[in-house]
């Protein structure tokens, strides 16, 4: 019998062992890591758990967190689908793939974030980690050729296939993580007694005793009146933190400072700390513990950042060991996308320095202690 020429295109060798496992690489086990990564930043559709430097390159080119992380998803929808469907395409998209990532996990390391990458959402393990598994997968993938399976005929169909999945997963995506209401509802504390009794004061214009049950808001402490000021809000429903230009400005020109409520009428005056924190951050306690905890240098102000968007925690509260410091706080509904310490030094009312994850140790931004 004559063999024609679609014998021939539709045809395979037997593949060796070790070409079966570069196979199962690049189309099993690099899709199914890439596909954790997915479903766990899906589940999370938290825009602020993205890598810094990506988050920076999103807003600094106007768009949308929310809208980056869903093109995220999409994309690395677009790589599992060409690796399950595209035989041809899977090895070299599995290594475009873990490049970018190791790429990304580099940058991020060199910045400083050493905690969590966001790569599998909440629950992502610390950036070396993911790094370590990314780099090994890339030096299989390379390393070991995949067998020759599938054919034109198969190829076509591929595309086909993967095209429309592509299409249902970009619309789920998108409209999950677009849809994303700014306050979800959860077991959280809409409101912390710090901020009900600051808007109890803005109501009657009164200063007020607070008194909370919270651990690191069981000190009475006199709530200064909130100021005008303190009634802006973000135009939208997370603040990128970006104090790169602040020394040199006064400190209610700047942004972060005017959503703070609570804040004293006098932080123009003299030289004064501003200092944003979480409630439940170690490395705040312990700023505060060794150069807070014995009295004030010069006037303090503490600003609670809520742990989440839709609120206060209620659980994992520290001790706040700064007896002496005055209690303001930022709204809630708003993703306070920083990391606390945030330390501001104002004399006179400029901001003569602002640094972000202050060090308890060998701070950089205490010149009046």
């Amino acid at each position: 019998m004559a063999t024609t020429s679609n014998d021939i295109n539709c045809s395979t060798d037997k593949p060796s062992g070790l070409e079966m496992f570069g196979t199962l690489l690049v189309r099993v086990i690099v899709p199914a890591w890439i596909l954790a990564g997915v479903l766990f930043k899906f589940a999370s559709r938290d825009p602020s758990l993205l890598p810094k430097q990506f988050r920076a390159i999103v807003t600094g080119a106007g768009i949308d967190l929310k809208m980056g992380l869903a093109m995220i998803l999409a994309i690395e929808c677009a790589a599992i689908l060409i690796m399950l469907f595209v035989p041809k395409l899977a090895r070299l998209m599995a290594v475009l793939m873990l490049a970018s990532f190791v790429l990304v996990l580099l940058n991020e390391m060199i910045a400083g974030n050493l905690t969590n990458c966001g790569c599998l959402g909440s629950y992502s393990p610390p950036p070396w980690l993911m790094m370590a598994i990314d780099v090994g997968l890339l030096i299989l993938v390379v390393a070991i050729r995949p067998a020759t399976l599938g054919s034109s005929c198969a190829a076509r169909l591929g595309w086909v296939q993967a095209s429309i999945f592509f299409l249902v997963a970009s619309l789920i995506a998108f409209t999950w993580v677009l849809d994303r209401p700014n306050i979800v509802g959860s077991t959280l504390k809409e409101s912390s007694p710090q901020t009900k009794a600051i808007e109890e004061a803005t109501e009657t214009g009164q200063d007020v005793i607070v008194e909370s049950t919270d651990p690191i808001q069981s000190n009475e402490t006199e709530a200064p009146t909130p100021t005008e000021q303190a009634a802006a809000v973000p135009s939208r429903d997370w603040y990128e933190l970006d104090a790169s230009d602040w020394v040199g400005k006064n400190v209610r020109d700047i942004d972060l400072v005017q959503y703070v409520r609570g804040l004293p009428d006098d932080i123009e005056q003299g030289e004064q700390y501003i200092i944003f924190y979480s409630r439940t951050c170690d490395h705040c306690q312990m700023l505060l513990d060794f150069h807070f905890g014995f009295g004030v240098p010069v006037p303090t102000t503490l600003v609670a950042v809520p742990e989440n968007q839709e609120g206060f925690e209620a659980d994992g509260i520290l001790e706040n060991p700064c007896l002496d410091c005055q209690l303001a706080e930022l709204p809630i509904g708003v993703n306070w996308i920083m990391t606390p310490p945030l330390v501001l030094a104002v004399r006179d009312g400029e901001v003569i320095c602002a640094k972000e994850a202050e060090d308890s140790d060998l701070p950089e931004c205490l010149p009046f202690n």
